[in-house]
């Protein structure tokens, strides 16, 4: 069992349960946890549908936090039944993951962030 490998698993699972927190709170609270649902650079407060954006962003998040827990799990696994030498794919996995998931959140970003903000900060 590599050390370092279980470190990383466990905090990509870690990741995988803050997201899925987070999605819940976005959800159930109306709490947008910047940093998390949004970069910090976006203020929640100037969305232009906050509930068109929680709708849009809610399966997304819940769905890469779903993921990342089962990768993180999978890499686990793997080293537990020395399967260690397939850590590198489940870690490339993740990082497609994490990839695709952040393109959809900057193209709903896009879609639900003010046009003027934009316009003012220039």
């Amino acid at each position: 069992m590599d050390t370092y490998s279980n470190i990383f698993d466990i905090a990509i699972v870690l990741g995988g349960i803050y997201m899925i927190y987070a999605a819940q709170m976005m959800k159930l609270n109306d709490i947008i946890k910047v940093g998390v649902i949004l970069p910090p650079t976006v203020n929640v407060h100037t969305l232009t549908d906050r509930e068109a954006f929680k709708k849009y962003a809610y399966p997304r998040h819940l769905a890469e936090g779903m993921i990342l827990v089962l990768l993180g799990m999978v890499g686990i696994g793997l080293d537990l039944y020395g399967y260690g030498i397939y850590h590198a794919i489940i870690y490339a996995v993740v990082l497609v993951v994490w990839i695709v998931f952040y393109l959809s959140v900057e193209r709903g970003k896009r879609r639900f962030y003010s046009q003027n903000n934009k316009k003012q900060k220039k």
